[in-house]
């Protein structure tokens, strides 16, 4: 039997955002969520959470949207003139460039995952917005964060494990990529945007091939949300439309049929290590 978990990042973005995740997560079509900590609605994202008890919740580790959780002050490499986290692009040309002192951000991710154990939340992994943890100094920061906090599961931060459709395919399929293990952290075999896929993914018979094998686990990333979103950010990279289109392909027969001819089972964070039997 192969898995695969259906993550839903974003969670404390908007109201909308929110909403539309406990509503996927209503229909069965959600199994974990990611929280931003550091948004307008993140508490009531992390109340969302403590509702719904068969929700799966990890800290989605932010280091381009929004302020820190710790004052401006002390991270001062990673915040602009206004004490706002640098947008992404910016960010990352500044980590590649040195210019990211690794022990603010380290303070700072502490400070997040605290954040969401305060409001008395279960971690069962942790990833990052826009994938940052892929950098080497932030995933040692993120490997020792769960270590610290006992998180038992992470979104693998090999790049290359990615099924983009823009990968070239030869280097995926050429040799079957193993499952990345790190100490005591699990990760699923493979990960998945719903975003860079769209509904290709329903038809890609190399991507079924490779989920449906035995003892493989997939994470598919998922963004939902609605249209008529006042309360979204201006300038993130998914906006309200794209969202709703998530939404619609998630609900939609084409997704149900695809799940059913995969013959996966649908697991969260919080239990798929025992279906690889790792536990």
């Amino acid at each position: 039997m192969s898995g695969l978990i259906i993550n839903a990042d974003d969670l404390g973005y908007s109201p909308a955002v929110n909403r539309a995740i406990a509503d996927m997560f209503a229909a069965g079509l959600v199994t974990s969520a990611s929280l931003l900590v550091n948004q307008p609605h993140s508490e009531a994202g992390a109340a969302l959470a403590r509702s719904l008890p068969g929700l799966s919740v990890g800290v989605h580790l932010n280091l381009s949207r929004g302020r820190p959780i710790l004052p401006a002050a002390e991270a001062p490499s990673l915040v602009d003139e206004e004490g706002q986290f640098w947008e992404s692009a910016i960010f990352l040309r500044r980590a590649v460039l040195g210019q990211v002192k690794w022990v603010e951000a380290a303070a700072e991710l502490e400070a997040q995952v605290r954040w969401a154990l305060d409001r008395g939340l279960h971690l069962d992994n942790l990833d990052s917005h826009v994938h940052f943890h892929s950098l080497p100094a932030a995933r040692r920061i993120t490997e020792k964060l769960a270590t610290q906090f006992h998180v038992a599961a992470w979104r693998t931060p090999d790049v290359l494990s990615a099924l983009t459709p823009i990968r070239v395919w030869t280097d995926v399929l050429a040799a079957p990529i193993k499952p990345r293990r790190s100490g005591h952290l699990a990760a699923p075999n493979y990960l998945l945007s719903m975003h860079q896929w769209g509904d290709r993914l329903f038809s890609d018979k190399r991507v079924a091939r490779l989920l449906s094998q035995p003892g493989v686990v997939t994470e598919l990333v998922v963004h939902p949300g609605y249209v008529d979103d006042d309360a979204l950010p201006p300038g993130d990279q998914l906006q309200p439309l794209q969202r709703q289109v998530e939404v619609d392909l998630l609900t939609g027969v084409a997704f149900r049929y695809w799940l059913k001819q995969l013959g996966v089972q649908l697991v969260s964070f919080s239990d798929f290590r025992q279906l690889l039997g790792t536990v």
